[in-house]
């Protein structure tokens, strides 16, 4: 009953609304907005560079719902998973409103630390294909039952995309009636992790950093 408990605060955690949302009280932004700022653009440089079509981008929120989250569940302190489409510098992520697309940036902005995983057992081609899945359920709506064990098949939570983008379930033989963004590291390897927002060395380098054109950012493959 607690897994099942703290599997719904996922789901609330993981709503559209952001400022209606309460914030965390485990993890702070940096005091400064501009660095606050320059961490985000770094960061998003930085994945832009590493990652690939297809990378999952698993991420711990500023929603006091992901406190809970870490207290209560092993693992990796994450609260979210997407899949990120290297062409078009996007993700691909089910939040409260349903599955959409957003632009990595907007991503990063809301959270204090990201980390890519590139899926076990799977190609190149492989990969793209589970973006082009995944882009097919947009507008989908988001399963808050299925976060607690009771999948509906015309609505879909964050890591449940994720997993069946990839067609994890075929691929490795594992059935799944919950998966969560910190089981989704148990099928993959970690490409990148950006470190804590609030890191005096991840402020001090983002700080120093020469700020990249967005368009010389876009171009970058």
């Amino acid at each position: 009953m607690t897994r099942l408990v703290v599997l719904l605060g996922l789901v609330l955690a993981l709503s559209a609304s952001g400022c209606a949302e309460p914030h965390s009280v485990m993890v702070k932004r940096p005091q400064s907005p501009a660095v606050d700022t320059a961490v985000t653009e770094m960061w998003s440089h930085e994945i832009h560079k590493v990652a690939k079509d297809g990378d999952w981008i698993l991420t711990r929120s500023y929603y006091a719902v992901a406190d809970m989250i870490s207290l209560t569940t092993s693992g990796e302190d994450l609260s979210h998973a997407s899949i990120y489409d290297a062409k078009r510098d996007t993700v691909i992520e089910a939040v409260g409103s349903g599955v959409r697309e957003i632009p990595l940036a907007q991503l990063v902005q809301r959270n204090h630390y990201v980390i890519v995983v590139r899926p076990s057992g799977m190609t190149d081609a492989e990969r793209t294909r589970s973006v082009e899945r995944a882009r097919s359920r947009i507008g989908t709506p988001f399963d808050t039952r299925g976060m607690l064990g009771w999948n509906d098949p015309d609505k879909v939570y964050c890591s449940e995309l994720v997993w069946w983008a990839a067609q994890g379930e075929l691929r490795t033989g594992d059935h799944q009636r919950l998966i969560t963004p910190g089981e989704l590291m148990n099928y993959g390897e970690v490409v990148y992790w950006s470190g804590k927002r609030t890191d005096a060395q991840v402020m001090r380098q983002a700080m120093v950093r020469e700020p990249q054109p967005r368009e010389q950012l876009a171009s970058v493959r």
